[in-house]
């Protein structure tokens, strides 16, 4: 029976994203995106189990963002079990996570690349990126020269992993 409130209610594909170079998974988990919710937003959510690097350049765009890691562990929120690395800023200012972590990324903003350097245990990542404010298309820009050109659909494949209901 289909409820009066159901057009709120979503299950969000399983999603995986591998880099086409050594097929290494960057990306393991549920996304949600506009073409679900039918809203400018998009959010990731994975369990990563072992350290990748991510092949992302240094990067802005014209939207907020909000990259997030928790510990796997229900009965102790502060126990994180590995580490992040993430450069922020022109300067590429390197910045180590071995807590539990929200960066806010504000448009315009340099960040990247990326790396989870060691997993003792499970890390919950979360990825939220909200709407441009002025409702233009989402932009990404490589910061450096050496980037300019980078796109993720050539360097990356994107599996959707759910099975059809």
């Amino acid at each position: 029976m289909a409820g009066k409130y159901d057009k709120y209610v979503f299950n969000p594909p399983h999603m995986q994203m591998s880099l086409k170079a050594d097929k290494s998974v960057v990306f393991d988990g549920l996304w949600v995106g506009k073409q679900l919710v039918n809203y400018d937003f998009t959010m990731g959510h994975q369990f990563v189990r072992k350290p990748f690097k991510g092949d992302n350049p240094a990067h802005t765009h014209n939207f907020q963002e909000f990259l997030a890691w928790y510990g796997g562990n229900p009965d102790n929120p502060d126990e994180f079990g590995g580490e992040v690395v993430l450069y922020l800023g022109e300067e590429m200012e390197k910045h180590v996570f071995t807590r539990p972590t929200v960066v806010s990324l504000p448009p315009g903003f340099v960040h990247c690349p990326l790396e989870i350097t060691r997993v003792d245990r499970p890390i919950i990542q979360i990825e939220m990126m909200l709407a441009a404010p002025d409702g233009s298309p989402p932009t990404r820009e490589p910061f450096f020269e050496k980037d300019k050109g980078f796109n993720p659909q050539e360097v990356m494949d994107f599996k959707n992993l759910s099975q059809p209901q």
